[in-house]
């Protein structure tokens, strides 16, 4: 079969276009991601313990409470800023941009970009993670990525 000039500028197109996106299952999400010795973060989960128990008041507030920190050699920044959007109504969890890591540099940088779900409850088949870069104790927007299911799109910038 031979190629005429016009398929094979399709098939460069959507090689192109393939090349700018990243697939990641989301079977996991964590708390807490290590990038070196110097630097880590933690995302912690909280419901008031009085919510487990049964017959309680309707005064208790039982919506999820997060914090996001980022430990860079020693010292603790606080981004809660960035999960206020969230805050009380989702648990936010730190989820894996590509098979096996929860953080990767997407861009060749030599920086780590790190990915933030809010989980949205419901039957919602289409939802966003927001990807921050790291560097030493900043946190630095990077974009989105569209999760559908299971699935990670990562639309790189």
């Amino acid at each position: 079969m031979q190629m005429n000039s016009s398929n094979f500028i399709i098939i460069l197109s959507i090689a192109s276009l393939l090349s700018n996106v990243s697939l990641a299952q989301i079977w996991t999400g964590t708390h807490e991601i290590k990038l070196d010795p110097h630097i880590k973060l933690v995302m912690l989960n909280k419901v008031n313990p009085a919510c487990r128990i049964a017959g309680r008041s309707e005064d208790i507030d039982c919506s999820p409470a997060t914090t996001l920190s980022l430990i860079y050699k020693g010292i603790t920044y606080s981004y809660d800023n960035l999960i206020e959007p969230w805050e009380g109504s989702f648990f936010i969890y730190f989820v894996k941009l590509g098979s096996n890591s929860y953080a990767r540099d997407l861009n060749g940088d030599g920086l780590k970009e790190i990915a933030i779900y809010p989980a949205v409850c419901g039957n919602s088949p289409k939802s966003r993670a927001y990807i921050y870069t790291v560097k030493e104790h900043e946190l630095l927007p990077y974009g989105t990525a569209t999760i559908f299911g299971r699935l990670v799109y990562l639309w790189q910038t």
